[in-house]
This record gives C-alpha cells, structure tokens and sequence, in this order.
C-alpha cells in the first residue's frame, strides 16, 4: 500500500516519530488503528475533544447530583449504541473491550485489568478528581445492566473499580 499525503503531514510524522524514537511507518500504523479504532466511531457518535483543564472545569462547576445523573443517563444511552454498531452485541467482554479501546485512545481513564480465580477486577484510573469518579461510577453501572450484569463499582477519588 502506499498513500499520498501532504507535504505539512509528512513533517508532523517525521518530527514525531524522531521525538518518540520509532520509525515513520510506526507512528503512521499507530494513527491508522486509532482511526480504526476509536476516532472514526467518536466522530459518528458526536464525541467531543477537549482539554483535560477545561473539562476539569466543567466537572467542578456542577453538583454531585447532577454529575451522577449524568452519569447513569450517558451510561443508558451512548455505550451500547457503540458496542452494537462496532461489536454486534452487547456482552461483558465486549463492554471490556470498549473500554480498553477508551483508556487507550480517549485519554479519560487508563484502563486495567487483572484475573484471579475466575474473576476480572478492573480499574479505570484518571486524574480528574473526585468527580469524575463519581460520574465513571454511576456511568458503567447501566452499560454492564445492558449485557445483564449487576455491578458493585468502588469509587475512589481518582478511580473507579469493579468486579466481573
């Protein structure tokens, strides 16, 4: 395959790719799956980029009650339109791997997983305070409720975590 890009993009990749020590095909691979991935999904579904400060700011400005149903409505709504649409079907494992996907290319929460004796706990950690925990806790309840699974989530100042 060879593609034909503009001569400002071929700059940006190769002072990129010089900055982080990988090849340009590297980098170019890791900006194609992210197309693939997420982008072209969040753009479908009217996801929005903004800064980490100035959501932040937004998060803080509002109240506890407002934040956590926010979080139970977003949680009821756009998840499982976008598991359907790039999965087939809603499942545990396919909530798991939406929020991989999430952690890895929205920049909202590092995701992680560990199994031990037949049970996945999972943490998705961040850094935009206690409200945001408190938003990600009322928000994955409703999408696990779609594949039929109850969840008990533990909210922690700068994380939320969770059984399977």
């Amino acid at each position: 395959m060879s593609l034909r890009i503009s001569e400002t993009a071929y700059r940006a990749l190769q002072e990129d790719a010089k900055k982080r020590n990988i090849s340009l095909n590297t980098i170019a691979n890791q900006i194609l799956l992210a197309y693939a991935e997420y982008d072209r999904h969040a753009n479908r579904f009217g996801m929005l980029k903004i800064t980490r400060p100035t959501f932040a700011q937004v998060l803080n400005a509002a109240t506890d009650e407002a934040i956590a149903e926010a979080g139970r409505a977003a949680g009821v709504d756009t998840p499982p339109g976008v598991i359907l649409s790039t999965r087939g079907e809603i499942s545990v494992s396919n909530i798991l791997d939406w929020m991989k996907r999430m952690g890895t290319y929205s920049n909202l929460i590092d995701y992680s997983e560990i199994t031990h004796a037949g049970r996945t706990s999972v943490t998705a950690s961040h850094e935009l305070g206690p409200k945001w925990s408190l938003f990600l806790a009322n928000y994955i309840g409703p999408v696990f409720e779609s594949a039929g699974k109850q969840l008990k989530v533990t909210q922690h100042p700068d994380s939320i975590t969770f059984e399977v």
